[in-house]
């Protein structure tokens, strides 16, 4: 039989019976003219690739219990499927391209005969299981991928290098399962086919590579040849089966890319951007040149906003970490979104110089999702609102003057002059009264005054906080004067109020109380304009308060008992901390901008009085962003949860010896051990940054099983 006469078969018969027709020896004499692509193969009724949109579908996930006989049935009717729509496939490339080398013709038509086997036996195992091919609606995604396909080279790469490659993860996969449930027969049938799909990789490998540019790695060949909707994501099935692909000819570096990459599977992406530096962009409400260190904060952390997206999702970053990097992430259960190279900024400021890239542009967004909004993101991702649903604000309509105000510390403390009294009252006496509350100043000598009557009253330390900064930044600490002094204010003083006053119009003034433990309520403005309480996290800080690191599992376990005692009302009130948070949950949503939605956070203190008594400061200040302690309410799954677990940032000045030398240091000392099913962190760290690459900084997760000093105040020195 022809070749052309075998692929016209099975690509334009109505029945089953032509399509599994038996060809005998092949001929390749007349291929005859070039077809054009029809909109779908030709297929009996109940097979037609339309009822995939007409009709009720059955999830994949729906039939993988495997209870019954004809749940098992389903499951080879999936398979069945994609085997004959890769005979189907087949058949096209044959009948588009007959002028394509005689021996790729060849090649194909041998394998498109062997998936008519396959689709033959998948059905004498679904009869037996009492499923009849065409029971339930069948998809039409890989025909509508793939069909149009420009020529043979994308023949190639997207069958035989994804739709089958994917084959060499789920045929061992099921393999398996369908041994331990004791039905030997059907696993010796996807164990033959295992085999044969490695047979079909490697032809079309070997072809890849023939065709591919030599200047180009297999790699970057494959991610660029493979075209929207597919991705290389699509050429994994259930695991990772590095051997089979090893076995099919892939190259080691192509296996490794392979297993880290990470794309959405038809879910519209969130797109995640790491800009640190929002609230000194917010006080400005303009950009500026940051400093070096603080260039450097944005470079070593911007992976973090990764610990908080999904794995269908998008983060934008400067540059990818490296392979092993990804490797060692993948492997304590991280998420694995897109990472896509970009500079958003510096394409808004000059678009000539770092246009979005593909894997942004050519994508629908459900929403974009900078740590922070302020004119550093407005500006950098403006150019992607037409890429949003409908009706959703752009970023320039999400940046107001109200908006801005949330910033302000200003805005926290009078928020909490506002409701102090009727917390007070309806808390008792572990909610510190107004006393503890800020004054808002906006000139020196209001300063003053606050001052003299804070010292007057009891103050033995006071602190002044510019209207915007960053948490830890941007404050003074004022000590009780001298009684001959005639301001409470020294020289140096007035002059940074002088320039805090010009650059934000306002300082607070409050009492410096005896912090002992801070705290955070995270909270997530939801799409209908409701507020949920994501979660409580303790987080730690120096003494200015500056962000050292989060707990993420058991964040009492190492304090002294007054202090639990405290936070759990002597047992008699287990829920304070929820109800509170909860409570002031509602208290900021009647605060916020109705058309507020997205991530915020109040922070907040445990503080002892000067008898030695311990209150809550319930606001301390007000973020409206992502924050640290969101990150670690997003860890809080990926840790064995009788572990206790802190994110911190290390910093690599405190070390006296190179970042590399620490971390592999670190490494041995607290190997990383998962949990049996691989899920969860049960012992260890992992680095949420590249070491190597880190300029000041390293993120890093702690897993022990009780809490200990590194956990608590980081690593200086030698590691030990």
């Amino acid at each position: 039989m022809e070749i052309r006469e075998l692929a016209e078969h099975i690509l334009f018969g109505t029945t089953l019976e032509e399509k599994l027709v038996s060809s005998g020896r092949l001929v390749d004499t007349s291929p005859g003219r070039a077809h054009t692509t029809p909109d779908a193969p030709g297929r009996p009724a109940e097979l037609a690739l339309d009822r995939w949109s007409e009709s009720q579908r059955v999830p994949f996930g729906d039939v993988r219990a495997l209870e019954r006989d004809e749940d098992r049935g389903l499951v080879l009717h999936f398979f069945a499927n994609h085997e004959l729509l890769a005979a189907e496939l087949m058949a096209l490339v044959l009948l588009k391209f007959p002028d394509a080398p005689e021996r790729f013709r060849r090649g194909v038509a041998q394998t498109m005969k062997d998936e008519q086997e396959h689709v033959r036996l998948y059905l004498d195992r679904m009869k037996d299981a009492g499923v009849t091919f065409g029971q339930i609606p069948v998809s039409d995604f890989f025909w509508r991928a793939i069909a149009p396909m420009p020529s043979p080279m994308d023949y190639v790469t997207r069958l035989s290098l994804t739709l089958e490659q994917a084959n060499l993860d789920y045929a061992p996969h099921y393999q398996q399962l369908f041994g331990e449930l004791g039905d030997a027969d059907t696993a010796a049938l996807l164990g033959r086919i295992y085999k044969d799909e490695i047979g079909h990789v490697k032809y079309g490998l070997n072809w890849f590579n023939t065709w591919r540019s030599p200047a180009q790695s297999e790699w970057d060949s494959f991610q660029q040849t493979l075209g929207f909707p597919l991705s290389p994501s699509r050429a994994k099935g259930i695991g990772f089966n590095r051997e089979g692909r090893l076995q099919a000819g892939f190259s080691p570096d192509f296996i490794d890319e392979l297993d880290i990459f990470a794309h959405s599977h038809g879910r519209c992406p969130d797109l995640y951007w790491f800009n640190p530096l929002c609230d000194l962009v917010a006080g400005r409400d303009a950009l500026f040149t940051p400093t070096a260190a603080l260039i450097d904060v944005v470079h070593d952390l911007a992976m973090v906003p990764a610990l908080l997206a999904a794995n269908d999702d998008l983060v934008v970053v400067g540059s990818r970490p490296s392979v092993r990097f990804m490797q060692q992430w993948k492997r304590a259960g991280l998420a694995l979104p897109q990472l896509v190279e970009w500079d958003p900024l510096a394409a808004a400021i000059e678009p000539s110089s770092a246009p979005p890239p593909s894997g942004i542009v050519d994508r629908r967004l459900t929403r974009l999702c900078p740590w922070g909004w302020a004119p550093d993101s407005v500006l950098a991702l403006q150019s992607l609102a037409d890429q949003l649903p409908a009706g959703q604000p752009s970023p320039s309509e999400t940046w107001t003057p109200v908006r801005r105000d949330l910033y302000r510390k200003s805005w926290s403390v009078r928020w909490l002059d506002d409701i102090i009294d009727s917390l007070h009252a309806a808390e008792g006496d572990w909610i510190g009264d107004r006393h503890m509350v800020g004054t808002v100043c906006g000139d020196i000598d209001a300063v003053e005054v606050v001052l003299r009557a804070g010292f007057a009253s009891g103050w033995t330390q006071a602190v002044m906080k510019a209207d915007f900064g960053t948490a830890g930044g941007q404050l003074m600490q004022v000590d009780t004067p001298d009684a001959q002094a005639t301001s409470p204010l020294l020289d140096h003083q007035r002059g940074w109020l002088r320039g805090q006053l010009r650059d934000a119009g306002a300082i607070v003034v409050e009492p410096w109380l005896d912090r002992v433990l801070d705290l955070s309520g995270q909270y997530e403005v939801e799409a209908d304009g409701t507020i949920r309480l994501v979660g409580i996290t303790r987080f730690l800080t120096d003494e200015r308060g500056h962000f050292q690191g989060v707990f993420v599992s058991n964040m009492v376990g190492d304090l002294d008992p007054q202090l639990r005692r405290f936070l759990y009302g002597d047992g008699r009130d287990t829920h304070r901390l929820q109800r509170l948070f909860a409570r002031l949950g509602d208290l900021l949503l009647q605060r916020l901008p109705r058309d507020y939605r997205g991530p915020i956070g109040i922070d907040t203190f445990v503080y002892r009085d000067a008898d030695g008594i311990l209150h809550l400061k319930p606001v301390v200040e007000v973020n409206p962003r992502f924050t640290m302690g969101r990150v670690g309410c997003a860890l809080r799954k990926r840790v064995l949860t009788s572990r206790t677990a802190v994110w911190r940032i290390q910093r690599l000045k405190d070390l006296n010896t190179d970042g590399e030398t620490w971390a592999a240091e670190v490494q041995a000392n607290r190997p990383l051990e998962m949990t049996a099913d691989g899920h969860q962190v049960a012992k260890g760290v992992v680095f949420t940054n590249e070491p190597e690459q880190a300029r000041a900084s390293v993120g890093m997760l702690i897993v022990a099983e009780q809490t200990d000093q590194q956990m608590l105040n980081g690593w200086s020195g030698k590691t030990t």
